[in-house]
């Protein structure tokens, strides 16, 4: 009998032993919601999430739902941000004037600032934007970017990246057409700019307006990924490119297995690396992820794949290395969202992220320490920062530090 209860602490022992896995996707749990008795975001698509640290923030988003046998919609005008740490959803208190039309908008961040564009109201595309909106993530004040220039008109499903102080906004629909303009803001002069259409000839290639598309940028050159219009989505083995420098288009030819065709996507840039994952065709929804060199060219499907076939959901990478996936239709059939938050590592981080991991899986209940004992007890300043920390009692302070000491 003792030897039994010996070999199951053993095993337990096993199971909690940390180990870091890249390329293995984990569900994170808002536990801290949980214990707390505080509200998660409610299932939504359409809505964008950006990361920053240990934190996810996500911005808008849409949701359908049966009321008295009447359909009726939500858009969620709301920030919400996850603390990794204290594996918290907490909704911000903002200030400012906060984008409105937040369906299928864009969003990106600039030195800890959110950056969002475009979007649509309900109908979808009834009232949309372009206007652009930046919100300070340390104060939570949204402040409306007064520009001048060529501006895109108002659409949504744009896709959106900065580059040296520059935002290059790409396609997008209006409801009605669909676009493949290159408009670009400089962030300094506050200037906008189309891109070459003026000036190309008319014969010049360029590929077939889109929404719901996805971008990088590499070497001064815009990288096509997907999307598609109400009854089409465009395939990956030829991608769309199109250079910044003298404003044309080109195709490039990419390896002999790729993607199937495919809007409303997830997709993130890590170095040269750009993966897409999940997505919809119009008829198929998809969990795959893939990986895509933008030196070769080539295609590479990841053995691993999302928990269930997701679209219109959201994806961002931490600066370490950390791919998060949240929200998204996850029912074509029942026309249904969620609010689950996926994460995998990308790479393999620095030793002091995976030695912060490890802190974080041993004690899952960080956020409850008081600051000066984690400092006391050798938690760099940069990881403590990252800690939305809970205000409890002392029995439960006193408890976790001595889980700490020990």
């Amino acid at each position: 009998m003792e030897s039994q209860n010996e070999s199951d602490r053993q095993k337990r022992k096993l199971k909690r032993t940390f180990k870091f896995r890249p390329n293995k996707i984990t569900k994170l749990q808002p536990s801290g919601n949980r214990l707390k008795g505080i509200d998660c975001p409610k299932p939504r698509s359409g809505h964008r999430i950006v990361a920053v640290g240990g934190n996810v923030y996500s911005l808008g988003g849409y949701t359908p739902f049966i009321e008295e046998n009447t359909l009726s919609h939500v858009l969620f005008k709301e920030l919400w941000r996850y603390n990794c740490a204290s594996k918290t959803w907490k909704l911000l208190e903002t200030t400012g004037k906060m984008p409105e039309r937040l369906a299928s908008h864009c969003a990106v961040v600039v030195d800890n600032h959110m950056v969002a564009f475009g979007g649509t109201g309900i109908p979808f595309g009834e009232t949309s934007s372009n206007s652009t909106h930046i919100c300070n993530l340390d104060t939570l004040e949204w402040t409306l970017l007064e520009t001048t220039g060529d501006k895109p008109v108002e659409q949504y499903g744009q896709a959106m990246l900065v580059h040296d102080k520059k935002m290059y906004v790409v396609g997008g629909t209006t409801g009605f057409a669909y676009s493949i303009d290159v408009h670009c803001l400089d962030l300094e002069t506050k200037e906008w700019k189309v891109l070459g259409k003026r000036d190309r000839p008319s014969y010049d290639w360029e590929p077939e307006p889109r929404y719901r598309l996805e971008i990088a940028m590499h070497e001064n050159q815009i990288f096509v990924f997907g999307g598609g219009t109400a009854s089409e989505s465009f395939d990956f083995k030829e991608v769309p490119v199109f250079n910044i420098d003298n404003c044309s288009w080109k195709k490039v030819s990419t390896s002999s297995e790729f993607p199937e065709p495919r809007r409303c996507h997830g997709c993130v840039q890590m170095g040269t690396d750009v993966y897409i994952c999940g997505g919809f065709d119009g008829s198929v929804a998809f969990a795959d992820i893939w990986k895509f060199d933008l030196d070769t060219f080539q295609w590479k499907k990841l053995s691993v794949t999302l928990p269930t076939p997701i679209y219109f959901h959201s994806a961002a990478v931490s600066q370490a290395g950390q791919l998060f996936v949240f929200g998204g239709v996850d029912s074509i059939r029942a026309n249904t969202r969620t609010n689950e938050l996926f994460s995998m590592w990308l790479k393999i981080p620095s030793l002091a992220e995976m030695c912060w991991q490890a802190v974080l899986h041993y004690m899952p209940h960080m956020s409850r320490i008081d600051k000066k004992k984690l400092y006391e007890a050798g938690v760099p300043f940069q990881y403590i920062d990252e800690i939305d920390f809970d205000s409890l009692n002392g029995t439960t302070i006193t408890r976790c530090c001595n889980l700490l000491e020990s």
